[in-house]
C-alpha cells in the first residue's frame, strides 16, 4: 500500500513537472499593450500633443475638447 502511494505521488508529481514546463511563456521583449491602448484613446480623443505652429492640430484638439466638455454637460441643469 504504501509502495502504491509513493509511486502516485511521483507520478503526480511528474505530470506536474512535465504540464508546467510546456506552459507557453510571454514574450520579454515587447512593449506592454497598455501603452499602446492608451496612446490610441488619446488620439481618439483628440488629445494629441500639437507643436507650436500646428493650427490644425490645435483647431482638432479644441473641437474634441468642447465635444467632451458638452457630452459631459448637456444633461445638467443651469
Amino acid at each position: 500500500m504504501k509502495k502504491q502511494n509513493l509511486l502516485l505521488v511521483i507520478f503526480s508529481l511528474f505530470l506536474f513537472l512535465i504540464i508546467s514546463s510546456h506552459a507557453r511563456r510571454l514574450p520579454q521583449d515587447q512593449p506592454s499593450a497598455t501603452a499602446a491602448a492608451d496612446h490610441d484613446i488619446m488620439d481618439l480623443m483628440g488629445s494629441e500633443e500639437c507643436h507650436e505652429k500646428d493650427e490644425e492640430c490645435l483647431q482638432r484638439r479644441m473641437v474634441a475638447e468642447a465635444h467632451l466638455d458638452y457630452i459631459y454637460t448637456q444633461h445638467q441643469k443651469p
